[in-house]
C-alpha cells in the first residue's frame, strides 16, 4: 500500500494518464485540502502497520531485529507519513491548474498541509490522553482481549510486553478508531442523491475516498497477516476462499432494478410506422423533407464520448437547423455515446427537437463529474461486500446498493426532472408520438455474448439476427432511462457487470431470463450494427397505407458515425532499436486488442455501407434509394501537442473546452463533412 501511494501519482501522470490523470485534478481549494489529509491518514496507516512488523515481528516469530531501523523513534514515523503523502500532494497541486488559478491552488495546499499536521498533532493528544496508564482497567481489558484471540500466552508474544499491550499495537487501534469514526461521517454526509446540483452538498473528490480505501485496507490486511501468519495462514488465500463462498451460498451480486411496466397494446406499431409519425414532425414544404431520413450512431468512449455526442448533436441543429434534428429517426448509441445521447432525448419537447435554450444544459449533463459518485459507492457498499459483510448495503443503503446505483443517481441530478425519473415507458410514448427519435442502448449479454437492445420497440427477427431487445427479455418490466444507459456503459471496472433485482433473480417470474449485462463496446462500439439491421428492415418494407397507419416513402438515409477520439493515422514504422519484447510478450495482446478496434470499426462500417447501397441498388424496386455515410471523428490538437481524451467520468474545464473547440474546428473546415453536410441539407435540397 506505500508502494501504491507512492505510484500511484506517478502512474496518472505517466502510462495511465487517460484512466487516473482526473484523479488528481480537483475542483478548488477544499478538496485539495481535503486530498491532502486523506493521504496524510493514508501514510499514517502504512506507518502504523511498518511499525507493528519491524517492532512485533522479533519478539512474535522469534528472528532478530533488523538493524539501523529506527521504528521506536517519533520522528520516523512522522518523517514516512510525510513522505508517503508527499507524492499525491505535489501531484494534485500541479494538474489541478486546469481547474483553478494559482492563489486557490496556493490556499489549498497552505490548508491541506495544516490540517495534516494539526490531525497528526492531535492524535498524539488524543493516543497520549487515551494511554494505558491513564485509563483505568484500559490495559488489562485489552490484554485480555488479546490473551483470549491467541489462546496461549506464548502466541501473545510481538503484542503484549511485561503485562502491556505494546505502543505500536495501542497506536494502530487507536487510530482505527479515530479512522471509523471519519469513514462513517463521510458516509453519511456525501452519499449520492438524486438533487439537483444546485441543491447538492459539496462532494470530497474521488480521490479521497481511494485514500479512505488504502487507509482501511492496508490496517486491516496488515493487522490480519501479522496475526495469522503465527499459524501460517494465508490471508490472502483464505480471504478469496470465504469471498467466493459467501458470493454463492449467500447469492451476492450487483443488481440493476426493474420496475413493472404499465399495460401496453398486444400489438404495438411496427417500426416503420414509428419512422412515419417521427417525419410527420417535419413542417417544410420542402416533400424531400418527409422522404430523408438521419441515422445517428454514436461510439463509446467514457465521459469523453457522452460529451462528444451531445456537443455534435446540438451543433448540428445548430449549423443544420431544426429540420435535421426532426429528420433523425434512430440513434443507435454505445457506453458513452449512450449516456451523452440520453441528455439529449431527455430535453426535446412535443415539436420534436430539443430547445436551443437547453443545450448548455445538455452539455453540462454529458460532461458532469460522476467519478466521486463512483468512489463513495466503491468506499460503502462495495467494500461492505469484500470484507464478509454482503448484507450491509440491503440494510443501510438500500437505494444505492452499489457505485452503479450511485452514479445512476448522479447522472438523475442532471435530467430535466431528477425528482421523477423517465422510463422506457416514458421514451414509448414520446416515440408513439413523434416526439423523438427512436433509441437504442446497445449492451452486451456476458452469459452467451449476445446484443441486448435498450430500446422502447421490438426489433424483427431476434433469432435471426442474435440479439435480444429489453421488451422480449424482461417481458411486463420497465427501467429507468438512467438505469439503461448505465447498462450500456458498463466498462470495467467504473460500474460493475450485473443482473436483473432479486425478484427476478430468484427465479419469481419464470418468463425472464436473468443474464448478467456488461458494456455494448464488448459486441460494437460504434452502434453501427444495430443501426444497419433496422435500416435493412425498414427498407424490406414497402410503402403501404394501413388504416390509420402508414409506411414512409424514403429516398435517402444519412448516417451519421460520431467517434469520440480522433481518426487513426497511418504512422511511420517503429524504429529497429526500439526492444519492447518483454512488453509485446506481456502486453502486446492485451495492447493489440485495443488498438485493432478504432480502426477496424471505422473500415467496417464504411464497407457495409457500401453493401447496403449495391444491395439495394440490385433490388426490383421502382425508386432507389440514396445512403451516404459520414463518420464525424473528434478532432483537436493542443499547443502542447496531440490531444489525449480522457477515458474516466470526469471532464476537467479545459477537456470540456477541448470539446467545444474539437467541434469549432470540424465546422470551420471548408472540406471537411460539416460542410459537406451543409451542402447537401441546405443547398442541394434548398431546405434552409
Amino acid at each position: 500500500m506505500g508502494v501504491l501511494l507512492i505510484a500511484l501519482p506517478f502512474l496518472a501522470t505517466g502510462a495511465l494518464k487517460s484512466i487516473l490523470k482526473n484523479l488528481f485534478v480537483l475542483r478548488n481549494a477544499v478538496q485539495i485540502a481535503l486530498t491532502i489529509l486523506g493521504a496524510t491518514v493514508a501514510g499514517m496507516a502504512v506507518t502504523f502497520v511498518v511499525a507493528i512488523i519491524l517492532g512485533g515481528a522479533p519478539a512474535r516469530f522469534g528472528v532478530p531485529e533488523l538493524p539501523g531501523v529506527f521504528y521506536s523513534k517519533v520522528w520516523y514515523k512522522y518523517v514516512l507519513v510525510i513522505a508517503l503523502a508527499l507524492p499525491t500532494t505535489r501531484t494534485v497541486f500541479k494538474l489541478s491548474k486546469e481547474e483553478m488559478d494559482n492563489n486557490k491552488r496556493r490556499s489549498g495546499l497552505f490548508f491541506g498541509v495544516s490540517c495534516g499536521l494539526i490531525f497528526l498533532f492531535l492524535f498524539k493528544l488524543t493516543r497520549n490522553f487515551l494511554s494505558v496508564d491513564k485509563v483505568p482497567g484500559l490495559n488489562e481489558g485489552l490484554v485480555k482481549a488479546v490473551s483470549f484471540l491467541t489462546k496461549h500466552s506464548s502466541k501473545a508474544a510481538g503484542y503484549i510486553d511485561n503485562g502491556i499491550l505494546n505502543d505500536n499495537h495501542f497506536d494502530a487501534l487507536v487510530f482505527f478508531i479515530v479512522l471509523f469514526a471519519i469513514y462513517m461521517i463521510a458516509f453519511k454526509l456525501f452519499m449520492p442523491s438524486s438533487l439537483p446540483p444546485d441543491q447538492k452538498r459539496e462532494e470530497p473528490p474521488a480521490l479521497l475516498y481511494v485514500m479512505l480505501l488504502i487507509s482501511v485496507s492496508v490496517l486491516l490486511l496488515g493487522c490480519l497477516t501479522f496475526f495469522f501468519d503465527y499459524s501460517r495462514i494465508s490471508v490472502l488465500f483464505f480471504w478469496v476462499l470465504i469471498a467466493v463462498a459467501l458470493y454463492r451460498l449467500l447469492n451476492v451480486d450487483h443488481y440493476f432494478t426493474l420496475k413493472d411496466a404499465p399495460e401496453q397494446p398486444e400489438e404495438q406499431k411496427n417500426l416503420t410506422a414509428l419512422l412515419q409519425k417521427r417525419l410527420d414532425k417535419q413542417d417544410l414544404e420542402e416533400p424531400l423533407a418527409k422522404q430523408t431520413v438521419v441515422v445517428v450512431c454514436a461510439s463509446g468512449g467514457g465521459i469523453q464520448a457522452a460529451g462528444w455526442t451531445a456537443q455534435v448533436l446540438i451543433g448540428l441543429q445548430e449549423e443544420l437547423g431544426e429540420s435535421f434534428t426532426k429528420a433523425i429517426g434512430l440513434i443507435s448509441s454505445v457506453s458513452g455515446g449512450s449516456v451523452g445521447a440520453m441528455y439529449y432525448l431527455d430535453r426535446f419537447t412535443d415539436k420534436g427537437f430539443p430547445p436551443a435554450s437547453e443545450s448548455k444544459e445538455i452539455f453540462e449533463g454529458a460532461t458532469a463529474n460522476s467519478l466521486d459518485a463512483v468512489g463513495w459507492g466503491l468506499a460503502y457498499p462495495d467494500l461492505w461486500r469484500m470484507i464478509f459483510l454482503p448484507f450491509l448495503p440491503d440494510i443501510l443503503t438500500p437505494k444505492i446498493r452499489d457505485r452503479g446505483i450511485a452514479i445512476e443517481k448522479d447522472w438523475q441530478g442532471r435530467m430535466k426532472t431528477p425528482e421523477s425519473p423517465k422510463t422506457l415507458a416514458d421514451w414509448r410514448a414520446e416515440v408513439e408520438e413523434g416526439n423523438i427519435p427512436l433509441p437504442v442502448l446497445n449492451a452486451t449479454l456476458v452469459e452467451n455474448g449476445l446484443r441486448l437492445l435498450i430500446t422502447p420497440a421490438k426489433f424483427p427477427n431476434p433469432d435471426q439476427k442474435k440479439f435480444f431487445d429489453f421488451n422480449r427479455l424482461y417481458p411486463g418490466k420497465d427501467i429507468d432511462v438512467v438505469t439503461g444507459a448505465r447498462l450500456s456503459a458498463t466498462f470495467p471496472y467504473i460500474s460493475p457487470i450485473c443482473r436483473a433485482d432479486d425478484r427476478v433473480a430468484d427465479g419469481q417470474d419464470p418468463k425472464i431470463e436473468n443474464y448478467h449485462v456488461a458494456d455494448g463496446g464488448y459486441f460494437d462500439n460504434s452502434g453501427f450494427v444495430t443501426a444497419l439491421e433496422w435500416l435493412e428492415d425498414l427498407l424490406r418494407e414497402k410503402p403501404t397505407q394501413k388504416g390509420e397507419e402508414t409506411t414512409p416513402e424514403i429516398k435517402r438515409i444519412l448516417i451519421l458515425q460520431i467517434n469520440s477520439f480522433p481518426e487513426s493515422k497511418l504512422k511511420e514504422q517503429p524504429k529497429k532499436e526500439k526492444k519492447r519484447g518483454l512488453f509485446m510478450a506481456t502486453i502486446g495482446p492485451l495492447l493489440g486488442l485495443f488498438k485493432v478496434r478504432k480502426p477496424i470499426l471505422t473500415s467496417r462500417n464504411l464497407t457495409e455501407v457500401e453493401l447496403l447501397q449495391e444491395w439495394q441498388n440490385a433490388r426490383e424496386v421502382h425508386k432507389k434509394v440514396e445512403i451516404k455515410y459520414y463518420p464525424i471523428f473528434f478532432s483537436f490538437y493542443s499547443e502542447e501537442g496531440e490531444y489525449e481524451p480522457p477515458l474516466s467520468w470526469k471532464l476537467t474545464k479545459k477537456e470540456k473546452d477541448a470539446i467545444r473547440k474539437g467541434w469549432e474546428e470540424i465546422v470551420g473546415d471548408k472540406e471537411g463533412t460539416i460542410e459537406k453536410l451543409k451542402n447537401l441539407w441546405l443547398d442541394k435540397w434548398n431546405m434552409k
